[in-house]
Protein backbone atom coordinates (compact mmCIF):
# COMPACT_ATOMS: atom_id res chain seq x y z
CA UNK A 1 0.00 0.00 0.00
CA UNK A 2 2.76 2.25 0.94
CA UNK A 3 4.44 1.43 -2.37
CA UNK A 4 1.18 2.28 -4.47
CA UNK A 5 0.86 5.91 -2.53
CA UNK A 6 3.77 6.60 -3.36
CA UNK A 7 4.21 6.10 -7.04
CA UNK A 8 0.39 7.87 -7.67
CA UNK A 9 2.21 10.95 -5.62
CA UNK A 10 5.12 10.50 -7.85
CA UNK A 11 2.36 10.46 -11.13
CA UNK A 12 1.27 13.71 -9.47
CA UNK A 13 4.40 15.62 -9.19
CA UNK A 14 5.07 14.59 -12.77
CA UNK A 15 1.84 15.99 -13.97
CA UNK A 16 2.17 19.41 -11.82
CA UNK A 17 5.86 19.74 -13.33
CA UNK A 18 4.55 19.30 -16.84
CA UNK A 19 2.16 21.61 -16.52
CA UNK A 20 4.59 24.43 -14.74
CA UNK A 21 6.94 23.49 -17.68
CA UNK A 22 4.22 24.58 -20.40
CA UNK A 23 3.35 27.93 -18.63
CA UNK A 24 6.94 28.76 -18.35
CA UNK A 25 7.29 27.40 -22.16
CA UNK A 26 4.37 30.18 -22.64
CA UNK A 27 5.88 32.69 -21.41
CA UNK A 28 8.27 32.67 -22.77
CA UNK A 29 6.67 32.50 -26.32
CA UNK A 30 5.82 35.89 -26.46
CA UNK A 31 4.03 36.55 -29.64
CA UNK A 32 6.52 34.63 -31.65
CA UNK A 33 4.23 31.88 -32.08
CA UNK A 34 2.80 31.99 -35.47
CA UNK A 35 -0.64 29.42 -34.69
CA UNK A 36 -3.78 31.24 -35.67
CA UNK A 37 -6.21 32.64 -33.03
CA UNK A 38 -9.83 31.38 -33.61
CA UNK A 39 -11.40 34.06 -31.47
CA UNK A 40 -9.89 36.76 -33.61
CA UNK A 41 -9.53 35.39 -37.33
CA UNK A 42 -12.89 34.77 -39.21
CA UNK A 43 -12.09 31.90 -40.93
CA UNK A 44 -10.90 29.95 -38.54
CA UNK A 45 -14.08 30.50 -36.91
CA UNK A 46 -15.71 29.59 -40.20
CA UNK A 47 -13.63 26.49 -39.99
CA UNK A 48 -15.17 25.09 -37.19
CA UNK A 49 -17.71 22.87 -37.63
CA UNK A 50 -18.78 19.36 -36.60
CA UNK A 51 -18.91 16.74 -38.95
CA UNK A 52 -21.03 14.05 -37.96
CA UNK A 53 -19.59 11.76 -40.85
CA UNK A 54 -15.80 12.22 -40.54
CA UNK A 55 -14.83 11.78 -36.75
CA UNK A 56 -11.07 13.07 -38.09
CA UNK A 57 -12.51 16.10 -39.77
CA UNK A 58 -15.10 17.08 -36.33
CA UNK A 59 -11.45 16.34 -34.06
CA UNK A 60 -9.04 18.31 -35.99
CA UNK A 61 -11.84 21.63 -36.13
CA UNK A 62 -12.01 21.17 -32.27
CA UNK A 63 -8.28 20.95 -32.14
CA UNK A 64 -7.38 24.12 -34.35
CA UNK A 65 -10.52 25.90 -35.52
CA UNK A 66 -12.82 26.39 -32.77
CA UNK A 67 -12.13 29.33 -30.12
CA UNK A 68 -12.61 29.17 -26.28
CA UNK A 69 -16.07 30.09 -26.84
CA UNK A 70 -17.28 27.63 -29.56
CA UNK A 71 -15.49 24.93 -27.75
CA UNK A 72 -18.04 25.92 -24.70
CA UNK A 73 -20.80 26.01 -26.96
CA UNK A 74 -20.54 22.81 -28.81
CA UNK A 75 -20.07 20.97 -24.99
CA UNK A 76 -23.20 22.97 -23.38
CA UNK A 77 -25.22 22.06 -26.38
CA UNK A 78 -24.40 18.43 -27.23
CA UNK A 79 -26.39 15.41 -26.16
CA UNK A 80 -26.09 13.15 -23.17
CA UNK A 81 -25.69 10.48 -25.79
CA UNK A 82 -23.93 7.18 -24.54
CA UNK A 83 -21.37 6.27 -22.82
CA UNK A 84 -17.57 5.55 -24.33
CA UNK A 85 -16.43 2.31 -24.53
CA UNK A 86 -13.46 0.83 -25.07
CA UNK A 87 -10.24 2.61 -25.34
CA UNK A 88 -11.00 6.17 -26.95
CA UNK A 89 -8.18 8.52 -28.08
CA UNK A 90 -8.08 11.46 -25.54
CA UNK A 91 -7.68 15.03 -27.10
CA UNK A 92 -7.23 18.28 -24.78
CA UNK A 93 -8.46 21.27 -26.42
CA UNK A 94 -7.00 24.50 -26.52
CA UNK A 95 -9.35 25.80 -23.92
CA UNK A 96 -8.40 26.44 -20.35
CA UNK A 97 -10.60 28.80 -17.97
CA UNK A 98 -8.78 29.81 -14.40
CA UNK A 99 -11.87 30.37 -12.46
CA UNK A 100 -14.21 30.96 -15.42
CA UNK A 101 -12.27 32.94 -17.53
CA UNK A 102 -10.39 31.21 -20.58
CA UNK A 103 -6.60 31.63 -20.97
CA UNK A 104 -5.55 33.38 -24.10
CA UNK A 105 -6.07 30.96 -27.26
CA UNK A 106 -1.99 30.45 -27.72
CA UNK A 107 -1.39 29.94 -24.01
CA UNK A 108 -4.15 27.56 -23.39
CA UNK A 109 -2.54 25.64 -26.98
CA UNK A 110 0.65 25.26 -25.74
CA UNK A 111 -0.14 24.15 -21.77
CA UNK A 112 -2.76 21.48 -23.26
CA UNK A 113 0.05 20.25 -25.88
CA UNK A 114 2.08 19.49 -23.33
CA UNK A 115 0.10 17.93 -21.14
CA UNK A 116 -1.61 15.69 -23.67
CA UNK A 117 2.06 14.12 -23.89
CA UNK A 118 1.73 12.59 -20.74
CA UNK A 119 -0.94 10.25 -22.09
CA UNK A 120 -3.40 10.16 -24.88
CA UNK A 121 -6.29 7.60 -24.07
CA UNK A 122 -9.03 6.69 -22.18
CA UNK A 123 -9.71 3.03 -21.50
CA UNK A 124 -13.76 2.54 -20.82
CA UNK A 125 -14.87 -0.85 -19.45
CA UNK A 126 -16.88 -2.27 -16.93
CA UNK A 127 -15.77 -3.27 -13.25
CA UNK A 128 -18.56 -3.95 -9.88
CA UNK A 129 -21.09 -4.40 -12.19
CA UNK A 130 -21.54 -0.50 -13.76
CA UNK A 131 -19.30 1.50 -16.04
CA UNK A 132 -15.60 2.31 -15.71
CA UNK A 133 -12.92 4.45 -17.07
CA UNK A 134 -8.79 4.45 -16.67
CA UNK A 135 -6.56 7.31 -17.24
CA UNK A 136 -3.68 5.49 -19.46
CA UNK A 137 -0.52 7.74 -18.65
CA UNK A 138 2.41 7.24 -20.17
CA UNK A 139 3.86 5.76 -16.65
CA UNK A 140 0.49 3.14 -16.64
CA UNK A 141 -2.76 2.97 -16.23
CA UNK A 142 -4.27 4.89 -13.24
CA UNK A 143 -6.64 3.41 -10.44
CA UNK A 144 -9.63 5.10 -12.91
CA UNK A 145 -13.12 5.70 -12.13
CA UNK A 146 -17.16 4.56 -11.82
CA UNK A 147 -18.71 6.81 -14.65
CA UNK A 148 -22.23 7.64 -13.61
CA UNK A 149 -24.88 9.45 -15.07
CA UNK A 150 -25.36 13.19 -13.35
CA UNK A 151 -25.47 17.07 -14.04
CA UNK A 152 -22.70 19.05 -14.99
CA UNK A 153 -21.18 20.98 -12.23
CA UNK A 154 -21.36 24.24 -15.08
CA UNK A 155 -24.82 24.05 -16.48
CA UNK A 156 -26.71 21.95 -14.71
CA UNK A 157 -27.75 19.78 -17.72
CA UNK A 158 -26.94 16.05 -17.84
CA UNK A 159 -23.73 14.27 -18.42
CA UNK A 160 -21.70 11.09 -17.86
CA UNK A 161 -19.26 12.13 -14.90
CA UNK A 162 -16.05 10.32 -13.96
CA UNK A 163 -14.52 11.39 -10.45
CA UNK A 164 -10.73 10.46 -10.35
CA UNK A 165 -10.29 11.26 -6.52
CA UNK A 166 -9.16 7.95 -5.78
CA UNK A 167 -5.41 8.73 -7.69
CA UNK A 168 -5.09 11.42 -5.29
CA UNK A 169 -5.67 9.29 -2.38
CA UNK A 170 -9.41 10.95 -1.93
CA UNK A 171 -8.91 14.31 -2.83
CA UNK A 172 -11.13 15.01 -5.33
CA UNK A 173 -9.00 17.28 -7.76
CA UNK A 174 -10.15 15.80 -10.77
CA UNK A 175 -13.93 15.50 -12.38
CA UNK A 176 -14.28 14.83 -16.08
CA UNK A 177 -17.72 15.58 -17.85
CA UNK A 178 -18.93 13.85 -21.12
CA UNK A 179 -20.97 14.49 -23.88
CA UNK A 180 -21.86 13.17 -26.95
CA UNK A 181 -21.04 15.16 -29.83
CA UNK A 182 -21.33 12.53 -32.82
CA UNK A 183 -21.61 9.03 -33.39
CA UNK A 184 -17.90 8.51 -32.98
CA UNK A 185 -17.21 11.60 -30.92
CA UNK A 186 -17.56 12.76 -27.22
CA UNK A 187 -17.07 16.20 -26.25
CA UNK A 188 -16.11 16.91 -21.89
CA UNK A 189 -14.69 19.18 -19.39
CA UNK A 190 -11.81 18.05 -17.31
CA UNK A 191 -12.57 20.60 -14.32
CA UNK A 192 -12.47 20.60 -10.30
CA UNK A 193 -13.56 17.03 -8.64
CA UNK A 194 -16.95 16.74 -6.72
CA UNK A 195 -20.50 17.68 -7.69
CA UNK A 196 -21.40 21.28 -6.43
CA UNK A 197 -22.39 23.93 -9.03
CA UNK A 198 -19.83 26.41 -10.00
CA UNK A 199 -20.01 29.23 -12.35
CA UNK A 200 -16.13 29.61 -11.68
CA UNK A 201 -14.76 26.69 -12.92
CA UNK A 202 -11.19 26.16 -13.09
CA UNK A 203 -9.69 23.38 -16.09
CA UNK A 204 -9.79 22.28 -19.52
CA UNK A 205 -12.18 20.58 -22.39
CA UNK A 206 -11.22 17.55 -24.04
CA UNK A 207 -12.45 15.72 -27.43
CA UNK A 208 -12.58 11.57 -27.20
CA UNK A 209 -12.62 9.46 -29.96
Amino acid sequence: MRISRIRRFASTSTLLSSCALAVAVVAGAGTATAVPNPDTSTGARERCLVDPADDARTVDSLMDHCSASQILALFEGAELGTVPTGTKTISLLPMFQVDGKPLPYRTARLMTRAQSNLGKTLTFTTRDGGPWVYKDYLWGRDIGSAVVPSVSRIDGKPVYAADFARDFLGVELSRHEYRQLTSGVWIGRDIGGGDKPTDTPTGGAIALH
